[in-house]
């Protein structure tokens, strides 16, 4: 099982079967979803390699045959059961940490571990650590080490010194029997490569669950009062942890998102690279092969993180040592400060075959320093902001755990002098939030520089640049080129964009309105101005920065405003249809206009102005969204260079949903004029039947369609004992008054103000 012709092969690597393009070989991983939806006990489907040869593929398959009969008791069990305690502390060239801020181990360190177990425990544990060097390089006895916890000595745990050579350390609590220590020594001096394999994926798998359990504890936070929490934190927890969401969650009820985020929680973690180099750094000859089939499709090509096919392959290779003395159980180590907490998948046995609980230290491997990398083209950051927050994706590794530690935006001031603001990662803001609590002198006037700063393990490292940019007033510029009216855009320069919190317009004496703006430079910003209020030369932007900086008024400096063609209306002629119904109502006056008619109205232009041919004529009601625009193709005609008249039926050229004031201006050359009123547009009822008893006491019937549009009725001028039609009226009757004087009067919806008629 460890090397295929000759070659050695990396952990999810898949160079071996001759497939893949250049640069993908060593990054290759199991696609967690081939593996889970696999049927229990069933064989894994080994046909698309097609380059391999059928003596491979059958061994392959048996292979596969065999983890899956191993671990088929373990399908679906999770790791959930909290198992035992250790505190571990290491130090290396004389500085001390807690093993949660190890990433990697190396030679000559020294590894002081001791149990957590409580008060009570009343089974004895022996604690056994093995240093290890290879698949095919059995360890030597003094690489063993035992401390029996029961005891007074024992209690005082292993005291270690790593060793040269060694690549891994593997821990395992055993229930105390007789010959126990030998026992499980022999185990791994013979097979070796089984446990160098067990303790690099429980080592990938640890990596691995951080980042989830990040994950899931930041989605299952509940925080009221911000019902679209979910909504800006999960992007930016999936590029900080490197994990993969299901969008389609986010369009759900805010109650629903939560539940739909936490499923098909073995498929979230994606291959982030870091981790991977950090465990593969000892990957050796027998122990890659199953890692192997993360090159095919049903493997993911390398998308997912080897997460569930880690653990499933441990679970496979413990199952293929057992004995009728011991079994081995994995153990996920948990790493908070110097305490680290073992989690199991299935309870442990105290009878034969007792439960051995394996779990592994960090690698002993050159150090790898996380690839910070700040997101945006520029980075840059307000030299004035209180709490400023850095960007940063490409090491899930610096959210999830405490390895990174110490960290600092170092900033280099004039003269020489520097100074460090504390910075903490935070997965939900999606970078690390530095604290300026007046660290920074206020006077800066000029940029600087500065870098992120911290120490991964024991090694110190630096990160990327960032340029520091001070708020100063008087900066900000109105771009020479700008002429902004309502709706346009206005482009601001000279001042620090990334200092600029909010934009307002504060048009004379009204109050201050919020505008939507955008960085396009780091010294340049967009300004979007709104249709409302009204611009004059009085109007102003005012820049908003960082607390303890005063806003910035810039005056807006309009442009005169081109004058549109004025005019006014100097006659107009409303003309029914003939057959406007069986029983037609009777308009009082002549300013109401009847939607269905044909209006025409006539335009003259002011002294000194004429008419071109050129104009349109737009024509709008104050109620609907639809605006008419008349020219000379199109119901506009010019009587001479000072009359035009303009033809429409607002039914048909505003649509059913105009009424209301109706008002028309002129437009020439993309500049319109005043609109002028035209009176008011109303909709009538097609009234077909009015139904009366001889008695004149008694209510009639009037039938119709379009009812809703009166509003009410009555049998005399003045109202006396109307009737209301209630709002919306959808029937095609309804009970009226018995007219008096042959009449019965009617208020219109769309003008109440006048009183119309219908009959003799």
């Amino acid at each position: 099982m460890g090397a295929i012709n000759g070659r050695r092969v990396s952990a999810g690597s898949h160079c071996a079967s001759g497939g893949g393009e250049p640069g993908t070989c060593a990054t290759r991983r199991v696609h967690p979803a081939s593996w889970r939806n696999r049927a229990i006990g069933s064989p894994m489907d080994l046909s698309a390699p097609r380059d391999v040869s059928p003596a491979m593929r059958s061994f392959l398959a048996l292979i596969a045959l065999i983890a899956a009969a191993a671990s088929a008791h373990a399908e679906t069990a999770q790791f959930d059961l909290a198992g035992p305690a250790l505190r571990v502390n290491v130090t290396h060239q004389g500085a001390s940490l807690p093993i949660a801020q190890v990433p990697q181990l190396a030679t000559g360190d020294r590894i002081s571990i001791t149990a957590d177990l409580p008060d009570d425990q009343s089974a004895h544990y022996l604690l056994i650590a093995a240093f290890l060097r290879g698949a095919t390089n059995p360890p030597p006895d003094k690489w063993f080490f035992e401390s029996e916890l029961w005891t007074k000595k024992g209690r005082k745990g292993l005291s270690l010194t790593v060793p040269d050579g060694a690549e891994q350390v593997a821990l395992f609590l055993a229930p105390a029997t007789g010959g126990d220590f030998s026992t499980l020594r022999n185990a791994v001096q013979g097979r070796p490569g089984a446990f160098v394999r067990a303790a690099q994926e429980l080592a990938q798998a640890s990596l691995d669950r951080s980042r989830l359990d990040t994950y899931l504890a930041a989605i299952r936070k509940i925080v009221p009062g911000d019902p679209g929490r979910l909504d800006r934190i999960t992007p930016l927890l999936a590029r900080s942890l490197q994990v993969k969401i299901n969008a389609d969650c986010l369009s759900k009820l805010p109650d629903l998102q939560a539940p739909c985020l936490l499923q098909n929680q073995e498929a979230l973690v994606l291959d982030d690279g870091h981790s991977n180099a950090i465990t593969d750094a000892v990957a050796g000859p027998g122990a890659d092969l199953a890692l192997q089939l993360s090159a095919t499709p049903q493997g993911g090509l390398g998308y997912y993180s080897p997460y569930i096919a880690a653990i499933r392959d441990v679970i496979g290779i413990f199952g293929s040592i057992r004995t009728a003395k011991y079994q081995y159980i994995p153990a996920l180590a948990m790493l908070r400060d110097d305490r680290m907490s073992l989690v199991l998948n299935t309870p442990p046995s105290f009878h034969n075959p007792k439960s051995v609980l394996v779990t592994a230290l960090p690698v002993i491997a050159p150090i790898h320093v996380p690839p910070l990398q700040v997101v945006g083209a520029e980075p840059s950051l307000c030299a004035n902001a209180r709490e400023l927050l850095v960007p940063i994706a490409g090491a899930p590794l610096i959210y999830a755990t405490q390895y990174a530690h110490d960290l600092v935006l170092r900033v280099h001031l004039p003269g020489g002098r520097v100074i460090d603001l504390p910075a903490t990662p935070d997965a939900e803001r999606g970078g690390l939030v530095v604290q300026n609590d007046g660290g920074l002198p206020a006077n800066l006037t000029a940029p600087v520089d500065a870098t992120l700063h911290g120490v991964w393990g024991f090694q110190p490292f630096d990160g990327p640049e960032i340029r520091m940019l001070p708020a100063q007033a008087g900066q900000w510029r109105l771009s020479a080129d700008a002429s902004p009216g309502s709706g346009a855009s206005v482009t601001l320069n000279g001042g620090a964009a990334v200092c600029v919190t909010g934009i307002s317009v504060q048009a004379g004496g009204e109050a201050p309105q919020s505008a939507t703006w955008k960085t396009i430079a780091p010294n340049s910003i967009r300004v979007t101005l709104a249709d409302k209020p009204k611009h004059d030369a009085s109007t102003t932007i005012v820049i908003t920065g960082p607390s303890g900086v005063a806003p910035e008024s810039l005056p807006l400096a309009l442009p005169p405003q081109p004058k549109g063609l004025g005019a006014t209306v100097i006659a107009r002629a409303v003309r029914r249809p003939t057959a406007a119904g069986p029983i037609s109502v009777t308009l009082a006056g002549d300013a109401d206009i009847p939607s269905d008619a044909n209006l025409t109205f006539s335009l003259r232009a002011e002294k000194g102005a004429r008419f071109t041919g050129k104009e349109t004529v737009e024509v709008a009601a104050e109620s609907g969204s639809s605006t008419a625009t008349l020219s000379s193709a199109n119901g506009l005609r010019l009587a001479d260079q000072q009359v035009a008249l303009a033809s429409l039926t607002p039914a048909t050229s505003l649509g059913s949903s105009a009424f209301g004031p109706l008002h028309a201006r002129i437009v020439r050359e993309g500049v319109a004029g005043d609109w002028l009123s035209l009176g008011t547009l109303v909709r009538l009822p097609r009234l077909q039947q009015l139904t009366c008893p001889a008695d004149l006491t008694a209510s009639c019937t009037l039938s119709g369609d379009s009812l809703f549009l009166i509003g009410a009725l009555s049998s005399t001028p003045g109202f006396d004992h109307p009737v209301t039609v209630p709002d919306g009226y959808p029937d095609t009757t309804i009970t009226v008054p018995h007219p008096t004087d042959g009449k019965l009067y009617l208020r219109l919806r769309d003008d109440p103000s006048v009183v119309s008629s219908i009959g003799a």
